[in-house]
């Protein structure tokens, strides 16, 4: 395939277009553009961390036929004291259905069970990983929001994700958590290791503001507040409950996060000191380690779904389903290709 001229041409051409949204002048063109100047970048100074909580969440799917799919979710928080982990727990897995029917039948079951009441929107069945993630947010979301019930004042409430609901019906939800939080001075973060933020018509945010800081030699860790002006949309404004910052939490990390605090939060460098006591772990620097450890805990592994799998086919013959037919619902001619 190397030798091909074709697929050489167009493995070029692909590069080209993903070289043209990042040029060599990105930062140059961000500094005129979005008027930033090195005085908006704040530096970190690291501090005990107190209490802090994160919460993540896991899903896979693990049968899939052409009519539909089940899925597996579930969801975890960790709590840490100075570093210390305190708590951990896991909700118990659940294995929704996505499809055949164009609605979900489990979407409504799974949300009264977690909020006591029917979800205010249904939720499509047509995109197959999207309805596997809102499934998943909605154990996290019921995670979050005991969480916020539960920990202490003053204590750091962090999720691996923004604070923006990708369905309708988790806005009340999100609303109630961040209402909770601000009740209970609990600190509420969203943070994401990846980023569909863009300014400029199309510049990814986060490789630019980290262009900036290395050209004008800002030594990490610093954090920025992101005014909203500069980007170039905000997909679905109302459902969002937090203000953008990027920081950089260790010397030593691979690059920046996307934090988001609850909006009209007064004290975002007192969080970002915070963060950055907790993100000095040597296996993965200017990461929450409390977050990498709730990741840790929620990760539904090749073992733990080959495990389920393997639990799933016996009860499915149990139900008189034979593993000829299994094969035919089930199986994959790629894995026969792949022997060949």
């Amino acid at each position: 395939m190397a030798g091909d001229y074709e697929v050489t041409s167009a493995v070029m051409e692909a590069a080209a277009r993903i070289r043209s949204t990042i040029p060599a002048d990105l930062v140059e063109k961000f500094a005129t553009s979005c008027g930033i100047e090195k005085s908006d970048f704040i530096p970190c100074t690291a501090s005990p961390c107190g209490e802090v909580c994160a919460i993540d969440g896991s899903n896979v799917m693990l049968l899939e036929s052409g009519s539909f799919v089940l899925a597996a979710i579930r969801a975890a928080q960790t709590t840490f004291v100075d570093m210390e982990r305190k708590r951990r727990s896991v909700t118990p897995m659940r294995f929704p259905l996505i499809g055949p029917d164009e609605e979900n039948q489990d979407f409504p079951v799974l949300y009264a069970d977690c909020f006591g009441q029917p979800p205010g929107k249904t939720l499509s069945n047509e995109d197959i990983s999207r309805a596997a993630g809102i499934l998943r947010d909605t154990v996290e979301y019921w995670v979050t929001e005991r969480m916020a019930n539960e920990l202490s004042p003053g204590a750091l409430l962090l999720r691996d994700g923004p604070l923006r609901v990708s369905h309708e019906s988790h806005n009340p939800v999100l609303t109630r958590i961040a209402l909770a939080c601000k009740d209970r001075e609990i600190r509420l973060a969203g943070i994401s290791k990846r980023s569909t933020a863009t300014w400029g018509g199309g510049y990814p945010l986060i490789p630019a503001v980290f262009g900036y800081a290395k050209t004008r030699t800002i030594p990490a860790p610093w954090w920025i507040k992101i005014d909203p002006a500069i980007l170039d949309h905000t997909p679905h404004a109302q459902w969002q409950h937090g203000e953008m910052y990027v920081a950089c939490l260790h010397p030593r990390s691979k690059g920046p996060l996307k934090i988001e605090l609850a909006t009209g939060i007064p004290d975002a460098g007192e969080i970002m000191n915070r963060l950055c006591g907790c993100s000095a772990d040597g296996r993965i620097p200017g990461y929450p380690y409390p977050l990498f450890d709730a990741h840790r805990t929620v990760a539904l592994t090749e073992e733990i779904v080959a495990q389920v799998k393997g639990e799933l086919l016996g009860r499915l013959a149990e139900a008189g389903i034979d593993r000829q037919t299994y094969e035919i619902l089930f199986g994959d001619y790629h894995d026969e290709f792949a022997r060949y």
